[in-house]
């Protein structure tokens, strides 16, 4: 008789050999997957052999420079796909393709929206370009992220439309993206985005819990907040909306958003005033020191095309070591702009390996 527990220890093998790969994010051969997951070689050699069938692995070739018998080498095979993600702002539309080990593919650009209305059109454009271009290779569309400007709610998936946001009439959420299941679309802020990035592979790699600065063009400034690890949304997704914070009192009340715009900054080539500087590094600065006094991050991570700007992090630094209650570091982001698509790009990557590891059981 077959044991009723069969099927599930063959779906548990190859759980584990497909996290394995991905761990790696490269081939392995079936002794290394064995020595990895601690599964017997027969039982590793039997998945393997489920999973080529289901044109999950491939074989790419034979292992080379090392002693002993050859022993072929197996990764993902192109048919398990490609993910994307599409970064939404005013003055552009970027998209990323990579695969699902984590090598990036290619980035391209799109025209910007209009306004708000023309949102779901630019990103629909964009994600039809890429879908054809890399179907006619074989390789389909797993999963998309899309980066956008503006809050998100955790519980409906969908853009918050908030006084003075980037697209206010942009409201969309992950069933409002054609030809892919709505599963497996993730829809996030792009400050956001940027924090899991620099968590994952840039300033903050190895901190538990830190607060990511992000200073964009005009009153562009967000917030994003991980704590042991995780990032912290709010309950309808407006943690981290610091642009919103008021200043000053009565008919004098006034946005650190809008007092971070009056500065002028910009991102552009010309240097900026040295007292707009350093003014604009101490209201950032006071800002931090707010966060530290609520929240205690282990670091502050400094970034966008604005808080990059060269001279701008010695004064938020310099106000921090003032005000702050204990000593923080404070750091230039690592990935520059490309910090949101980054994220998202991984976060696609994440959502595509659910998908895929949940189907084999």
């Amino acid at each position: 008789m077959t044991s009723p527990h069969r099927g599930l220890r063959r779906a548990t093998t190859e759980r584990a050999i497909l996290e394995c790969v991905a761990a790696e994010s490269g081939p392995l051969t079936r002794a290394e997957l064995a020595r990895r997951t601690a599964i017997s070689p027969p039982a590793v050699s039997e998945a393997v052999r489920r999973l080529e069938a289901g044109r999950v692995l491939v074989a790419v070739g034979p292992r080379s420079g090392v002693p002993g018998a050859v022993a072929t080498l197996y990764d993902l095979a192109p048919g398990v796909g490609v993910v994307a993600a599409v970064e939404i702002h005013r003055t552009a539309v970027r998209a990323a393709v990579g695969d699902l080990l984590g090598r990036m593919l290619e980035t391209t650009d799109h025209d910007p929206p209009r306004d708000g209305h023309d949102v779901l059109a630019r990103l629909h454009e964009a994600l039809a370009e890429v879908r054809a271009r890399w179907e006619a290779r074989g390789r389909p569309l797993r999963a998309v992220a899309v980066s956008i400007a503006n809050p998100v709610d955790p519980a409906t998936g969908r853009v918050v439309e908030l006084h003075e946001s980037a697209f206010p009439a942009g409201v969309l959420g992950a069933d409002d993206v054609r030809g892919v299941d709505p599963a497996m679309v993730v829809l996030d802020n792009d400050v956001n985005f940027a924090a899991l990035a620099e968590r994952d592979h840039g300033a903050a790699t190895g901190a538990p819990s830190f607060a990511y600065l992000h200073v964009g063009e005009r009153d562009s400034v967000g917030l994003g907040l991980v704590v042991d690890g995780v990032l912290v949304r709010g309950a309808r997704g407006l943690a981290g909306e610091i642009g919103y914070l008021p200043l000053g009192g009565g008919s004098e009340r006034f946005r650190f958003g809008e007092a971070m715009a009056a500065q002028g900054l910009g991102a552009g080539e010309d240097a900026p005033d040295e007292a707009g500087l350093a003014t604009a590094g101490r209201m950032l600065g006071e800002a931090a020191v707010a966060v530290c006094a609520i929240v205690d991050p282990g670091m502050l991570v400094l970034g966008g095309p604005v808080g990059l700007r060269p001279g701008l992090l010695r004064h938020v630094a310099a106000t921090v070591v003032e005000l702050a209650p204990r000593e923080v570091p404070v750091v230039a982001g690592a990935l520059g702009g490309t910090a949101p698509l980054r994220g998202a790009l991984a976060e696609a990557r994440r959502r595509a390996w659910e998908g895929l590891v949940s189907a084999r059981g």
